[in-house]
């Protein structure tokens, strides 16, 4: 009999430690996995977390070559939509290719900071559908599908800043909102640049290279609301260059603009107008008092303006005093709120 109790003894220990080990096997799996998230050795260098919504990002920022881009999603990844990618200041991924990222598609595309160069046709078709950021500022891109666009029926947000970008892209798009170009290599902005991103509510070309605008490159967008043009080659803006629908900001600051057609600039309304560190001599009244109407605020400061009689229109208008910018100076650094209207009203 004591045998029998030694013996069903020894049962109950050998369970009990059989379902210690599967206890702690399904403790580790916990901590290796978090549902949706792949198994982390499948995936690694790229690291996945998921939200309490069940939304994943996955940041593959220590990836080390292309092949291993490829080698991480290539790899049993049960759940295939993806919130976010993210790689960030990655200096090894010179080439994001066709088909690198498998089946798996985001909402959320930022490649950021890093040596990328190219960005082959198709390499992001899986996210046709899903994407709505695409994001590949500060790398050295100078190949990107753009002829892709309207193939992305999602897309609000494109930010290709800082890149190598050496000629203005084609660009056509039904659901783009906003797009960043600022600090390219390319020199002028077609005609049609615009035409075919209807939707855009703003635009930034800022810090590129651009010496002229022709009329109708900027207009016939009626979303448009802001508009960064600042730190170009503009030295004069034409009748008929820029439309807003209702009120605009817009951003010519840090250009060597010399004049300003009438009716170069039209639907600003309440908005903004940027124009200091310019090379404005004169603020011609046709051109300038429509914005002042329309309640527009104007920001002249650091233009070597002459202060004559062209500007007894504005000096002597308190309420178009107010809404000029209050450091606005003459050429020899006299303050316009300085002058005396009396001056313009009896000399001019």
């Amino acid at each position: 009999m004591a045998g029998l109790h030694r013996l069903l003894a020894l049962l109950a220990l050998a369970l009990g430690s059989v379902t210690v080990s599967v206890a702690e096997d399904g403790a580790k799996d916990g901590e290796l996995r978090s549902l949706p998230c792949p198994d982390p050795q499948d995936i690694s260098p790229c690291v996945c977390t998921v939200s309490e919504q069940h939304k994943m990002d996955i940041d593959c920022s220590q990836v080390e070559s292309e092949d291993q881009l490829a080698q991480v999603f290539s790899s049993y990844i049960p759940f295939t939509n993806f919130h976010a990618l993210y790689i960030n200041e990655n200096q090894h991924l010179k080439i994001l290719r066709n088909g690198d990222l498998g089946p798996a598609s985001f909402e959320w595309i930022y490649i950021t900071g890093g040596v990328l160069e190219e960005v082959q046709d198709e390499a992001l078709s899986q996210s046709y559908p899903t994407a709505s950021h695409i994001n590949f500022q500060a790398n050295n891109v100078s190949k990107f599908p753009f002829h892709e666009l309207s193939l992305f029926t999602s897309l609000v947000h494109l930010q290709m800043r800082t890149n190598s970008l050496d000629s203005f892209p084609v660009l056509h798009s039904d659901t783009l909102e906003e797009i960043v170009l600022n600090e390219n290599l390319f020199g002028e902005i077609p005609l049609d640049g615009f035409h075919g991103v209807k939707n855009l509510y703003s635009i930034s070309v800022s810090a590129n290279d651009v010496e002229i605008l022709r009329p109708g490159t900027l207009t016939d967008l009626p979303h448009l609301h802001y508009l960064h043009l600042d730190r170009n080659q503009l030295t004069d803006i034409p009748a008929g260059a820029i439309g807003f629908s209702e009120k605009g900001s817009l951003y010519l600051q840090n250009n060597n603009i010399k004049s300003i057609a009438i009716g170069s600039i039209t639907g600003v309304n309440a908005g903004h107008i940027y124009l200091a560190k310019n090379s404005l001599v004169a603020l011609e009244e046709g051109a300038f008092r429509p914005f002042l109407d329309g309640g527009a605020t104007l920001d002249v400061d650091e233009n070597p303006l002459g202060c004559g009689c062209d500007l007894a229109w504005l000096i002597t208008n308190s309420n178009f005093m107010a809404l000029t910018s209050p450091a606005a100076s003459c050429y020899d650094g006299e303050l316009l709120t300085s002058l005396d209207p009396a001056i313009y009203a009896d000399l001019c």
